[in-house]
C-alpha cells in the first residue's frame, strides 16, 4: 500500500451513509472519491473542482451545488502548506474561492497531505493568490506593489491569454519578501475593492491526516 492509498484509507473511516461530503481537487482527494463510491451508500458531494464532479457524477453521487446546500458534514481537500493553528495557503488549482466556500459551510473540514507541507511558519515559495474582478486589475496590482509584494496575472498554458476561473475572474499570483504578518496581509487584500478572495484558510482547517513517506505511516494532526 502507497502512502497515499494509507491517507485514503484513513479517510474513509470519517465518511458515513447519508453524509453531504465535500471532494476538492487533486490525486488523493480522486482517489478517496473512486474509494468512497465502493464502500459508502447514499452520500451526497458537493466540490469545488470541474475534474471531481465529473468523476462523481460519472461514478453515480448525487452532485449538488454549493448554493444549495447550507451544510457539509465533512469535506476533504489537498493544500501546499498549513500550520499547526489551522491555517492553509493554496495556489495552485485556482479554485481557492469555492474551496473556502465549503470549508466554511463544513462541520470538519480535513486535509489529506504529506507531513512536509506542515509548518511553522508559511514559506514565501507559495504565492498568495487573488481571484480578482477584471475591473479592479490596476488596482490590485498597485495595492499589492504598496504592500511591498510583486503581482503576477496568471496566463493559460493551453492558449493565449490569462487564466481565468469558473465565474470569468482573473488569478493574480502575488509573492512577498516575508509572510511574518501573514494575517494582516490577507486582510489587507481580502477587503480590496473587486478581490473575490484570497488563498489563504484563515483557521478553517479542522484537521489533517498526514502521510510520512520515510516511515510509511499516516496519522491525524489534532
Amino acid at each position: 500500500m502507497t502512502i497515499k492509498q494509507a491517507i485514503v484509507q484513513q479517510a474513509l473511516t470519517l465518511i458515513k451513509p447519508q453524509m453531504v461530503v465535500g471532494f476538492g481537487g487533486g490525486t488523493t482527494v480522486e482517489e478517496l472519491v473512486k474509494e468512497a463510491a465502493n464502500l459508502v451508500n447514499d452520500i451526497t458531494v458537493v466540490t469545488p473542482s470541474p475534474t471531481t464532479r465529473q468523476l462523481a457524477t460519472v461514478l453515480g453521487y448525487t452532485v449538488v451545488d454549493t448554493a444549495y446546500c447550507d451544510r457539509v458534514d465533512i469535506a476533504f481537500d489537498g493544500c501546499d502548506q498549513f500550520d499547526h493553528h489551522g491555517n492553509a495557503l493554496k495556489s495552485g488549482g485556482g479554485i481557492h474561492a469555492n474551496e473556502k466556500i465549503i470549508a466554511s459551510l463544513a462541520d470538519e473540514y480535513w486535509l489529506l497531505t504529506m507531513q512536509d507541507r506542515l509548518v511553522d511558519q508559511f514559506d514565501i515559495k507559495t504565492p498568495l493568490v487573488l481571484e480578482v474582478l477584471p475591473g479592479a486589475l490596476s488596482l490590485v496590482m498597485r495595492s499589492v506593489s504598496d504592500l511591498g509584494g510583486q503581482a503576477t496575472i496568471r496566463t493559460a498554458e493551453n492558449r493565449d491569454g490569462f487564466t481565468l476561473t469558473d465565474s470569468g475572474n482573473l488569478l493574480i499570483d502575488c509573492h512577498f519578501p516575508t509572510y511574518a504578518n501573514l494575517p494582516t496581509l490577507n486582510t489587507a487584500l481580502a477587503t480590496l475593492a473587486g478581490v473575490v478572495e484570497t488563498s489563504y484558510f484563515d483557521r478553517l482547517v479542522t484537521n489533517a491526516w498526514l502521510g510520512d513517506a520515510a516511515t510509511n505511516t499516516v496519522r491525524a494532526l489534532f
